[in-house]
């Protein structure tokens, strides 16, 4: 019998011990005059001695508690000392709905672990009531700006006048660049009093090709012949040619083409013709397209 009575004592002193090892002191807000929208901290003083320490992941995480509570933020400040921690733990609420009358809710008892080596401690705070109110009553006098139910506010405009004049601007330097480009690769004739040569002259040999006249390839020929008279400013002949080249910076390729060019004219004009099967529409075609590409300066 003593011997229980031993034991029973012994587990008394030791929840005793293990209760004062613990402090809690809760610094509650006003218990009154809230409405929805508000909103509220409530802070908690926790003391514990030296080796122990709170499990701060086991600390509530911000979310709505119920209808009348949401948690908003959970901030904990440690200080320690030779004797004791310390631990401040602010807990911010808000109230998220309104009731249709004063109501009595209550903050949430909140749920401590502590960690002592190996060992766990469990302790928990009391609940806090406060009262919530109405921000209006359920029924009003029937009187101008009492009504129930009143229209919406109609938004406030937005003032989009510097948005449509960016946009403007960055059309307009769009369309610059667009008639840039167009008139360096496709030529714009009513741009200028007079068209480019073989700019000119590529439609009439496009057309020759097409119809296939019998003295298509002659009139071609005198064409890019006049075409290229017009571009030297002077006629051009095979011993003159190399110069007129050489001062344009013509690339390498279309200088050995206008080479073969006045050959072709030379044979087709002072020989005995070009033979049938070198009379090439599609070489005449590319011929002239290269030099409208110099003249526009795309090359």
């Amino acid at each position: 019998m003593n011997y229980i009575v031993l034991v029973l004592m012994q587990l008394l002193a030791l929840a005793t011990a293990t209760a004062a090892e613990i402090e809690i002191e809760a610094n509650n807000p006003r218990p009154f005059g809230y409405v929805v929208g508000d909103t509220l901290s409530q802070e908690i003083l926790l003391r514990v001695r030296t080796g122990v320490s709170l499990d701060t992941k086991k600390l509530p995480k911000p979310g709505r508690l119920n209808a009348w509570i949401e948690l908003r933020n959970v901030d904990v400040i440690e200080s320690t000392s030779t004797l004791h921690n310390t631990y401040r733990v602010k807990f911010d609420y808000q109230l998220p709905n309104s009731p249709g009358e004063i109501r009595v809710i209550e903050l949430p008892a909140q749920h401590f672990v502590f960690l002592d080596g190996n060992k766990t401690i469990e302790e928990k705070s009391v609940e806090w009531p406060i009262t919530i109110s109405p921000i209006t009553p359920a029924e009003v006098l029937a009187r101008d700006g009492l009504e129930a139910l009143r229209p919406n506010v109609a938004p406030q405009g937005i003032d989009i006048k510097p948005v449509q004049k960016r946009i403007c601007f960055y059309a307009l330097a769009l369309i610059a660049l667009l008639a840039y480009w167009a008139h360096r690769y496709f030529g714009i004739p009513f741009l200028t009093k007079r068209r480019r040569p073989f700019t000119r002259t590529y439609p009439h040999l496009n057309r020759l090709a097409k119809t296939a006249a019998p003295n298509g390839y002659s009139s071609a020929i005198e064409q890019l012949h006049q075409a290229l008279n017009e571009t030297a400013g002077k006629s051009l002949f095979a011993d003159n040619v190399e110069p007129f080249l050489t001062s344009r910076n013509v690339p390498a390729k279309l200088a050995d083409m206008t080479t073969q060019f006045f050959h072709l004219s030379r044979e087709e004009f002072f020989g005995a013709g070009v033979p049938e099967s070198q009379r090439s529409f599609t070489w005449v075609l590319e011929f002239c397209r290269a030099w409208r590409d110099i003249e526009r300066g795309i090359v």
